[in-house]
């Protein structure tokens, strides 16, 4: 049986109706039986009596209904009313075993009226055993001035209600009561306490501008405002609906609901439309679901963290002494910002906005920390920097996994099949950069722990990137933050407007665009159309280039290669320890095993007058072997120093130095001519003739297009297989393209000439 266990002010009014109507109805017999004549009554009364009472019993079991007893009943006359003076009664249960005690000092029955009136103190005591000592469940009500309708029922009062029970108790200024319905309603000023069963449960306290309690369904309604406090927790709201279950609450539905829960260091924050709550034993909340509109917000001394969403629900452990926050599912158009506060140099770090349909946070610290979120699909989130020049980010994700640190900082952040965007700031006096996008299938982030800064930043599988004419691709990619440094690895390539770079790894500086790679590397440079052609650094040909290591600085203007190092275009091509490439200055140097490859075009040939054009003519290869080398671009020169062999077709140049001189790339020879310095050796072989020249000197100066050797200093001297050696004190020249030779001597010092002849003819 559902009761009310403090609200039978209304059986009290009842009882006292009835027992006005049974003594009208007994006067006359009441009167037959008096023994002696009474005194005479006062004058204001009509019928007099005292030590009254009255029962009524069950006629199938033989159980009382109710038993009244009343010290003195008088009748008026004027007004026509009946008082009664020390009034009780018993109301009993259906089984007999229990009854509710009502008292009351006076009542007055207005029979015209038909209502009965107690100006006085009304008590009513429930529950109460027939035999043994009280269980528990007594509830006692305590009001005056209460009006009651015999014919309806109903019963009200103007002035305070106060009850209390086992597990609490309450007031109100003014009450109705209606038996029919089993409805109370307090008026104004209302005020409801509960306590849990055990000793260490938070007491519960409601407030309401008036109350409306429906014994049959065991539910309190608060109106138009409420508010409930227990403990730390503090709810406010407009209509608040209180479902009860053996004295305790059990659950509460606000509407335009705002919680708060403050602990001193931590408080928290939530609201709805519609907030439901449900209590297990002990009044301990072990859900709690916001409607609409619902936000969670967490005050941490560093950073607030708020979540909004269509729909909220918070889980809570309750082993405890309390109700502890473990879980928080938002769903609909989720979002949840996390705003850091200023640090006392008044620096503030970025704040991080997720954005998701659904979500679950995980909490702990007894449920006023974040301990890790995750959204059920897709999202994005926004790092928006709170100070100046500091870039901004945007991901967007299938899914997100975030782990949190102390005090609601983000320690981690996971992701699959993630987009990235990162604008930065512009500097000044430039113009904005353009923004960089990543992609790749997974993600993983760590974040400062003192600033809740991004740290470091892992892309894997698949990862692409770009930032405006600059494009990156690898199979990882790894981000520090602090030295704004990317790493990629795993068939890595990086690519713009001006050349191309692959390796096994590229370490790339996100600010200058500078950058290394290591391991198979090979690269390509687009012509410079403004440099000084010639047959090293054309403006014609793509540069390409290998290498084990690779740098590139100044927007790729300066590249070095390092290690089993090649770079070629077409033809032409050099191998080296160290290459070294300066496209601002136009150098190029070579160290470490250097060998230069220039080939000659092929010359363009007139048809033999039937057409068909002339088939081409094998290539003319220039190679130079050296220690080092230094080409400069202005003046199409290049140095090969350390030791120097030069080999052309049919002619082979040793010395301890060689000066290239180079022509433009259109011309169809590479080289033009070169200057050999120091025991220099010039061998010319003619597989025709069988004829092998060779001359020495200390300086030797080769015209490529005529074929000309001019041979200076340490007496040059030209020994010929065919003609013998020939001696010149100042200079030697001869062609190798045909037998002449032009010796220079000094005066009063002769030509000295060995000359071979042939033998007679048989």
């Amino acid at each position: 049986m559902r009761r009310a266990r403090w609200l039978f002010l209304a059986a009290f009014l009842g009882i006292i109706g009835w027992v006005s109507a049974l003594y009208i109805k007994d006067k006359a017999s009441f009167e037959a039986n008096v023994a002696a004549a009474p005194a005479p009554l006062d004058p204001r009364f009509d019928a007099a009596s005292q030590t009254w009472h009255a029962s009524t019993f069950n006629e199938a079991t033989g159980k009382p209904k109710w038993k009244l007893r009343a010290k003195e009943a008088r009748e008026l006359k004027d007004p026509p009313v009946t008082e009664l003076e020390g009034v009780e009664m018993e109301l009993y249960n259906k089984a007999g075993d229990e009854y509710d005690l009502v008292k009351s000092a006076k009542a007055q029955y207005d029979g015209n009226k038909k209502t009965l009136y107690s100006d006085g103190q009304v008590d009513i005591q429930m529950n109460i055993p027939v035999d043994g000592v009280p269980h528990g469940r007594n509830l006692r009500v305590h009001t005056s001035g209460v009006v009651f309708d015999t014919d309806t029922g109903k019963a009200h009062t103007d002035r305070l209600v106060s009850f209390e029970f086992d597990q609490g108790g309450g007031t109100g200024m003014g009450a109705d009561y209606d038996p029919q319905s089993q409805e109370l309603h307090l008026r104004t000023q209302v005020s409801l306490d509960w306590r849990g069963k055990t000793p260490d449960s938070d007491p519960m306290h409601f407030q309401a501008g008036e109350a409306f309690y429906r014994e049959k369904e065991s539910k309190v309604i608060l109106v138009p405002w409420s508010k409930m406090t227990r403990g730390t927790l503090t709810m406010d709201g407009q209509m608040t609906v209180v479902l009860l279950e053996d004295q305790e609450v059990r659950s509460a539905m606000i509407i335009a609901g705002h919680g708060v829960r403050d602990d001193g260091d931590r408080k928290t924050e939530f609201g709805a439309d519609r907030l439901d709550l449900h209590f297990v034993e002990g009044m301990k909340v072990d859900t709690l679901a916001g409607d609409q509109h619902g936000k969670l917000v967490s005050f941490g001394q560093t950073m607030r963290t708020t979540v909004t969403a269509g729909h909220l629900d918070l889980n809570f452990d309750t082993s405890g002494k309390d109700s502890v926050l473990t879980k928080v599912v938002a769903r609909g158009n989720t979002v949840a910002e996390a705003v850091p506060a200023p640090k006392p140099d008044g620096d503030v770090s970025e704040t991080k906005i997720l954005r998701s349909d659904t979500m679950t946070l995980d909490m702990k610290n007894e449920g006023r920390d974040i301990a890790g979120v995750e959204t059920a699909g897709a999202g994005t989130i926004d790092f928006l920097p709170n100070r100046a020049g500091r870039p901004q980010r945007w991901l967007k994700g299938d899914k997100f996994w975030i782990v949190y640190g102390d005090d609601n900082r983000i320690q981690s952040l996971k992701s699959v099949n993630v987009s990235t965007r990162t604008d930065k700031p512009a500097e000044p006096g430039k113009p904005k950069p353009d923004p960089a996008f990543t992609h790749s299938k997974d993600l993983f982030a760590t974040f400062d722990p003192k600033t809740s800064e991004l740290a470091h930043l892992e892309q894997k599988t698949d990862f692409q990137y770009s930032e405006g004419d600059r494009h990156g691709k690898a199979a990882t990619a790894v981000l520090e933050q602090d030295q704004n440094m990317m790493t990629l690895t795993g068939a890595a390539r990086i690519w713009d407007s001006t050349g191309s770079a692959a390796a096994d790894k590229i370490i790339m500086n996100q600010k200058t665009g500078d950058f290394s790679a290591d391991g198979h590397v090979a690269s390509t440079h687009q012509p410079d159309e403004n440099g000084n052609s010639s047959a090293i650094l054309s403006t014609d040909e793509v540069l390409q280039a290998r290498a084990q290591h690779m740098t590139s600085t100044d927007n790729n203007q300066t590249i070095r290669y390092d290690g089993n190092a090649v770079a070629w275009q077409g033809g032409n091509r050099v191998e080296a320890d160290h290459l070294f490439i300066d496209r601002d200055e136009g150098v190029m140097e070579a160290h470490g095993k250097v060998k230069c490859q220039l080939v000659d075009k092929d010359k363009k040939k007139d048809d033999d007058g039937d057409g068909a054009p002339q088939p081409p003519s094998p290539p003319v290869f220039t190679i130079v072997t050296a220690p080092d080398m230094v080409y400069t671009e202005d003046t199409r020169v290049v140095e090969y120093t350390g030791g120097v062999t030069m080999v052309r077709p049919d002619m082979t140049i040793t010395a301890k130095s060689i000066r290239g001189f180079l022509k433009d790339a259109d011309e169809d020879s590479s080289l033009d001519k070169a200057y050999a310095d120091g025991a220099v050796k010039v061998v010319s072989t003619s597989p025709k003739q069988r004829r092998t020249r060779t001359s020495t000197s200390e300086h030797a100066e080769y015209y490529a297009d005529e074929g000309k050797v001019v041979l200076t200093g340490g007496q040059p001297l030209l020994m010929d297989t065919l003609k013998g050696q020939t001696h010149a004190p100042t200079q030697l020249t001869w062609y190798s393209n045909d037998d002449r030779l032009l010796v220079d001597g000094a005066e009063a010092t002769p030509v000295k000439s060995v000359i071979h002849k042939k033998p007679p003819k048989n």
